[in-house]
Protein backbone atom coordinates (compact mmCIF):
# COMPACT_ATOMS: atom_id res chain seq x y z
CA UNK A 1 0.00 0.00 0.00
CA UNK A 2 1.57 3.28 -1.11
CA UNK A 3 1.60 6.31 1.13
CA UNK A 4 1.22 9.89 0.03
CA UNK A 5 4.09 12.05 1.29
CA UNK A 6 3.16 14.97 3.51
CA UNK A 7 3.19 18.27 1.65
CA UNK A 8 6.29 20.40 2.11
CA UNK A 9 5.37 23.81 3.47
CA UNK A 10 7.62 26.67 2.49
CA UNK A 11 8.44 28.88 5.51
CA UNK A 12 7.15 32.43 5.42
CA UNK A 13 10.74 33.61 6.01
CA UNK A 14 14.00 31.71 5.60
CA UNK A 15 17.28 33.34 6.62
CA UNK A 16 20.67 31.98 5.62
CA UNK A 17 24.04 33.28 6.86
CA UNK A 18 22.61 36.77 7.35
CA UNK A 19 25.08 39.50 8.26
CA UNK A 20 24.43 43.15 9.06
CA UNK A 21 27.57 45.18 9.71
CA UNK A 22 27.75 48.89 10.44
CA UNK A 23 30.99 50.74 9.58
CA UNK A 24 32.59 52.82 12.32
CA UNK A 25 33.68 56.12 10.83
CA UNK A 26 37.33 57.09 11.24
CA UNK A 27 38.21 53.67 12.64
CA UNK A 28 40.36 52.24 9.89
CA UNK A 29 37.72 49.94 8.47
CA UNK A 30 36.35 48.48 11.70
CA UNK A 31 32.67 47.49 11.73
CA UNK A 32 30.00 46.72 14.31
CA UNK A 33 28.81 43.18 13.57
CA UNK A 34 25.21 43.55 14.73
CA UNK A 35 24.12 40.39 12.91
CA UNK A 36 26.97 38.00 12.19
CA UNK A 37 25.74 34.82 10.55
CA UNK A 38 22.12 34.05 11.42
CA UNK A 39 20.20 31.06 10.06
CA UNK A 40 16.50 30.65 10.89
CA UNK A 41 13.08 29.78 9.53
CA UNK A 42 9.74 31.33 10.50
CA UNK A 43 6.64 29.38 9.49
CA UNK A 44 3.14 30.70 8.90
CA UNK A 45 1.04 30.89 12.03
CA UNK A 46 4.07 30.23 14.25
CA UNK A 47 5.00 32.33 17.26
CA UNK A 48 8.79 32.57 17.31
CA UNK A 49 10.50 34.15 20.30
CA UNK A 50 13.86 35.86 19.78
CA UNK A 51 15.50 36.45 23.15
CA UNK A 52 18.79 37.80 24.48
CA UNK A 53 20.46 40.72 26.20
CA UNK A 54 20.22 44.28 24.94
CA UNK A 55 22.71 44.76 22.10
CA UNK A 56 22.65 41.15 20.89
CA UNK A 57 21.07 42.06 17.53
CA UNK A 58 17.41 41.11 18.11
CA UNK A 59 15.89 44.39 16.90
CA UNK A 60 18.27 44.65 13.94
CA UNK A 61 17.17 41.18 12.86
CA UNK A 62 13.50 42.16 12.99
CA UNK A 63 14.07 45.34 10.99
CA UNK A 64 16.16 43.52 8.40
CA UNK A 65 13.44 40.94 7.78
CA UNK A 66 11.12 43.75 6.62
CA UNK A 67 13.74 45.54 4.54
CA UNK A 68 13.98 48.45 6.99
CA UNK A 69 17.69 47.68 7.28
CA UNK A 70 19.80 46.49 4.37
CA UNK A 71 21.81 43.30 4.96
CA UNK A 72 25.54 43.28 4.40
CA UNK A 73 25.47 39.72 3.07
CA UNK A 74 23.48 36.52 3.27
CA UNK A 75 20.03 35.67 2.04
CA UNK A 76 16.46 36.32 3.16
CA UNK A 77 13.73 34.36 1.38
CA UNK A 78 10.03 35.24 1.62
CA UNK A 79 7.81 32.38 0.45
CA UNK A 80 10.97 30.86 -1.01
CA UNK A 81 11.79 33.95 -3.08
CA UNK A 82 14.63 36.44 -2.41
CA UNK A 83 13.70 39.52 -0.41
CA UNK A 84 16.21 41.46 -2.50
CA UNK A 85 14.24 42.98 -5.35
CA UNK A 86 10.87 42.04 -3.82
CA UNK A 87 7.94 44.45 -3.59
CA UNK A 88 8.53 45.80 -0.07
CA UNK A 89 5.25 47.70 -0.10
CA UNK A 90 3.35 44.46 -0.63
CA UNK A 91 5.47 42.66 1.97
CA UNK A 92 4.78 45.31 4.60
CA UNK A 93 1.08 44.93 4.02
CA UNK A 94 1.43 41.21 4.75
CA UNK A 95 3.86 41.58 7.68
CA UNK A 96 3.59 44.54 10.05
CA UNK A 97 6.01 45.62 12.79
CA UNK A 98 5.15 46.84 16.28
CA UNK A 99 7.91 48.79 17.99
CA UNK A 100 8.84 49.13 21.64
CA UNK A 101 7.80 52.73 22.32
CA UNK A 102 4.23 53.44 21.22
CA UNK A 103 4.61 57.20 21.66
CA UNK A 104 7.47 57.28 19.15
CA UNK A 105 5.38 55.19 16.73
CA UNK A 106 2.44 57.64 16.63
CA UNK A 107 2.24 61.03 14.97
CA UNK A 108 1.31 63.39 17.84
CA UNK A 109 -0.58 65.66 15.42
CA UNK A 110 -3.00 62.97 14.28
CA UNK A 111 -6.09 61.75 16.07
CA UNK A 112 -6.56 58.08 16.89
CA UNK A 113 -9.05 57.72 14.05
CA UNK A 114 -6.64 59.24 11.55
CA UNK A 115 -3.80 57.04 12.80
CA UNK A 116 -5.81 53.84 12.41
CA UNK A 117 -7.05 54.78 8.94
CA UNK A 118 -3.69 56.02 7.65
CA UNK A 119 -2.42 52.55 6.62
CA UNK A 120 -5.66 52.02 4.71
CA UNK A 121 -5.13 55.30 2.87
CA UNK A 122 -1.50 54.49 2.09
CA UNK A 123 -2.47 51.15 0.56
CA UNK A 124 -5.68 52.55 -0.97
CA UNK A 125 -7.92 50.11 0.89
CA UNK A 126 -11.61 51.01 1.23
CA UNK A 127 -12.93 54.57 1.06
CA UNK A 128 -15.29 56.91 2.84
CA UNK A 129 -17.64 55.29 5.32
CA UNK A 130 -16.26 51.83 4.58
CA UNK A 131 -12.76 52.98 5.61
CA UNK A 132 -14.14 54.54 8.80
CA UNK A 133 -16.07 51.36 9.61
CA UNK A 134 -12.96 49.28 9.12
CA UNK A 135 -10.98 51.63 11.36
CA UNK A 136 -13.64 51.41 14.08
CA UNK A 137 -13.70 47.60 13.91
CA UNK A 138 -9.94 47.22 14.13
CA UNK A 139 -9.71 49.70 17.00
CA UNK A 140 -12.29 47.77 19.00
CA UNK A 141 -10.60 44.45 18.19
CA UNK A 142 -7.47 45.88 19.84
CA UNK A 143 -9.40 46.49 23.06
CA UNK A 144 -10.35 50.16 22.67
CA UNK A 145 -14.13 49.93 22.80
CA UNK A 146 -16.29 51.73 22.17
CA UNK A 147 -14.12 53.28 19.46
CA UNK A 148 -16.08 56.55 19.63
CA UNK A 149 -14.53 57.21 23.05
CA UNK A 150 -11.03 57.33 21.55
CA UNK A 151 -11.57 58.29 17.90
CA UNK A 152 -10.96 62.05 18.22
CA UNK A 153 -8.28 61.89 20.92
CA UNK A 154 -4.58 62.58 20.36
CA UNK A 155 -1.74 60.30 21.52
CA UNK A 156 -0.80 62.56 24.45
CA UNK A 157 -4.32 62.07 25.82
CA UNK A 158 -3.86 58.31 26.08
CA UNK A 159 -2.05 56.05 28.52
CA UNK A 160 0.93 53.99 27.39
CA UNK A 161 -1.17 50.85 27.12
CA UNK A 162 -3.83 52.64 25.08
CA UNK A 163 -1.18 54.04 22.72
CA UNK A 164 0.24 50.58 22.12
CA UNK A 165 -3.26 49.29 21.37
CA UNK A 166 -3.64 52.07 18.77
CA UNK A 167 -0.34 50.90 17.22
CA UNK A 168 -1.63 47.33 17.16
CA UNK A 169 -4.95 48.46 15.66
CA UNK A 170 -3.20 50.41 12.90
CA UNK A 171 -1.12 47.32 12.06
CA UNK A 172 -4.15 45.05 12.06
CA UNK A 173 -6.16 47.40 9.82
CA UNK A 174 -4.25 45.93 6.86
CA UNK A 175 -5.25 42.40 7.86
CA UNK A 176 -1.64 41.14 7.84
CA UNK A 177 -0.73 37.48 8.09
CA UNK A 178 2.09 38.13 10.57
CA UNK A 179 3.43 40.66 13.08
CA UNK A 180 6.99 41.33 14.20
CA UNK A 181 6.72 42.61 17.77
CA UNK A 182 9.87 44.32 19.06
CA UNK A 183 9.66 44.41 22.87
CA UNK A 184 6.00 45.48 22.59
CA UNK A 185 5.33 45.66 26.35
CA UNK A 186 8.72 46.53 27.87
CA UNK A 187 7.95 50.29 27.87
CA UNK A 188 4.61 49.76 29.64
CA UNK A 189 3.70 49.64 33.32
CA UNK A 190 3.55 46.13 34.72
CA UNK A 191 -0.15 46.56 35.42
CA UNK A 192 -1.02 46.96 31.72
CA UNK A 193 1.47 44.54 30.13
CA UNK A 194 -0.83 41.55 30.60
CA UNK A 195 -3.71 43.44 28.99
CA UNK A 196 -1.71 44.25 25.85
CA UNK A 197 -0.35 40.70 25.65
CA UNK A 198 -3.92 39.41 25.98
CA UNK A 199 -4.87 41.55 22.96
CA UNK A 200 -1.99 40.13 20.89
CA UNK A 201 -2.83 36.55 21.86
CA UNK A 202 -6.49 37.09 20.98
CA UNK A 203 -5.63 38.58 17.60
CA UNK A 204 -3.25 35.71 16.86
CA UNK A 205 -5.98 33.20 17.65
CA UNK A 206 -8.78 34.98 15.79
CA UNK A 207 -6.76 35.83 12.67
CA UNK A 208 -4.31 32.88 12.63
CA UNK A 209 -1.40 35.31 12.82
CA UNK A 210 2.25 34.42 12.81
CA UNK A 211 4.27 36.34 15.40
CA UNK A 212 7.90 37.09 15.99
CA UNK A 213 8.16 38.15 19.60
CA UNK A 214 11.43 39.96 20.34
CA UNK A 215 12.11 40.14 24.08
CA UNK A 216 14.76 39.90 26.77
CA UNK A 217 12.28 38.05 29.02
CA UNK A 218 12.68 34.28 28.69
CA UNK A 219 9.71 33.64 30.96
CA UNK A 220 7.48 35.69 28.67
CA UNK A 221 8.81 33.89 25.60
CA UNK A 222 8.09 30.53 27.25
CA UNK A 223 4.49 31.52 27.93
CA UNK A 224 3.78 32.88 24.44
CA UNK A 225 5.98 31.16 21.89
CA UNK A 226 6.00 27.90 19.96
CA UNK A 227 9.75 28.10 19.33
CA UNK A 228 12.54 30.15 20.88
CA UNK A 229 15.81 31.36 19.33
CA UNK A 230 18.39 32.64 21.83
CA UNK A 231 20.74 35.30 20.44
CA UNK A 232 24.17 36.30 21.70
CA UNK A 233 26.41 38.87 20.07
CA UNK A 234 24.84 38.72 16.60
CA UNK A 235 24.21 34.98 16.39
CA UNK A 236 21.59 32.44 17.38
CA UNK A 237 23.29 30.17 19.93
CA UNK A 238 20.33 27.93 20.79
CA UNK A 239 17.03 27.26 19.04
CA UNK A 240 14.18 24.82 19.33
CA UNK A 241 10.67 24.22 20.65
CA UNK A 242 9.95 26.49 23.62
CA UNK A 243 9.48 23.57 26.01
CA UNK A 244 12.82 22.07 24.98
CA UNK A 245 14.82 25.29 25.18
CA UNK A 246 13.34 26.30 28.53
CA UNK A 247 12.96 22.83 30.05
CA UNK A 248 16.32 21.46 28.91
CA UNK A 249 18.62 24.35 27.96
CA UNK A 250 21.93 23.18 26.52
CA UNK A 251 23.88 26.40 25.95
CA UNK A 252 25.55 27.89 29.06
CA UNK A 253 24.24 31.32 28.03
CA UNK A 254 20.63 30.09 27.98
CA UNK A 255 21.21 28.35 31.30
CA UNK A 256 22.52 31.59 32.79
CA UNK A 257 19.55 33.61 31.53
CA UNK A 258 17.12 31.09 32.98
CA UNK A 259 18.90 30.91 36.32
CA UNK A 260 18.02 34.54 37.09
CA UNK A 261 14.33 34.27 36.13
CA UNK A 262 12.35 34.76 39.38
CA UNK A 263 11.23 31.48 40.90
CA UNK A 264 8.49 30.71 43.44
CA UNK A 265 11.12 28.61 45.22
CA UNK A 266 14.10 30.99 45.47
CA UNK A 267 16.04 28.87 47.98
CA UNK A 268 16.05 25.97 45.53
CA UNK A 269 17.16 28.21 42.68
CA UNK A 270 20.84 28.08 41.75
CA UNK A 271 21.79 31.36 40.13
CA UNK A 272 24.51 31.45 37.48
CA UNK A 273 25.57 35.07 37.25
CA UNK A 274 27.52 35.93 34.11
CA UNK A 275 30.89 37.60 34.53
CA UNK A 276 31.51 40.91 32.80
CA UNK A 277 29.46 42.75 30.20
CA UNK A 278 28.39 41.83 26.68
CA UNK A 279 31.55 42.29 24.55
CA UNK A 280 31.82 45.04 21.96
CA UNK A 281 30.23 43.93 18.67
CA UNK A 282 33.11 45.67 16.89
CA UNK A 283 35.62 43.47 18.69
CA UNK A 284 34.08 39.99 18.90
CA UNK A 285 36.23 37.41 20.74
CA UNK A 286 37.92 34.62 18.80
CA UNK A 287 36.58 31.10 18.98
CA UNK A 288 33.22 30.82 20.70
CA UNK A 289 32.09 34.40 21.23
CA UNK A 290 30.64 33.50 24.63
CA UNK A 291 33.81 31.92 26.03
CA UNK A 292 35.11 35.01 28.00
CA UNK A 293 31.94 34.90 30.14
CA UNK A 294 31.19 31.18 30.08
CA UNK A 295 31.30 29.31 33.41
CA UNK A 296 31.92 26.02 31.54
CA UNK A 297 34.70 27.12 29.18
CA UNK A 298 37.32 24.50 28.21
CA UNK A 299 40.40 24.39 26.00
CA UNK A 300 38.62 24.29 22.63
CA UNK A 301 36.38 27.30 23.23
CA UNK A 302 38.86 30.21 22.79
CA UNK A 303 40.07 28.94 19.40
CA UNK A 304 37.24 27.13 17.58
CA UNK A 305 34.08 28.96 16.56
CA UNK A 306 30.88 26.83 16.64
CA UNK A 307 29.35 28.41 13.56
CA UNK A 308 26.33 26.12 13.23
CA UNK A 309 23.78 24.70 15.62
CA UNK A 310 24.66 21.18 16.71
CA UNK A 311 21.63 18.87 17.15
CA UNK A 312 21.07 18.65 20.90
CA UNK A 313 17.62 17.17 21.35
CA UNK A 314 14.40 16.16 19.62
CA UNK A 315 12.27 18.25 17.28
CA UNK A 316 14.93 20.54 15.89
CA UNK A 317 16.59 21.58 19.14
CA UNK A 318 20.08 22.85 18.24
CA UNK A 319 22.92 24.49 20.18
CA UNK A 320 26.08 26.30 19.08
CA UNK A 321 28.30 24.91 21.84
CA UNK A 322 31.20 22.45 21.84
CA UNK A 323 29.94 20.97 25.12
CA UNK A 324 27.01 19.48 23.19
CA UNK A 325 29.34 17.79 20.72
CA UNK A 326 31.58 16.67 23.57
CA UNK A 327 28.64 15.01 25.35
CA UNK A 328 27.29 13.50 22.13
CA UNK A 329 24.20 15.70 22.09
Amino acid sequence: MSTVPAPVTTPLFSVRDLKVHFPIHRSGGRVVRAIDGVDMDWSRGETLGIVGESGCGKSTLGRTLLGLQAPTSGEILVDGKPLAGADLRALRRRVQMIFQDPYQSLNPRQTVGALVMEPLAIHDIARGEERVARGVATLESAGLAPAARYWDRYPHELSGGQRQRVVIAAAMALEPEALICDEPVSALDVSVRAQVLHVLIGLKRDHHLGLIFITHDLGLAWALCDRIAVMYLGRIVESGPAEQVIGDPRHPYTQSLLSVVPSPYPRAQRRQILAGELPDAANIPTGCRFHPRCPKVFDRCPTDDPRVLIPSGPEGHGTACWLVEKSGG
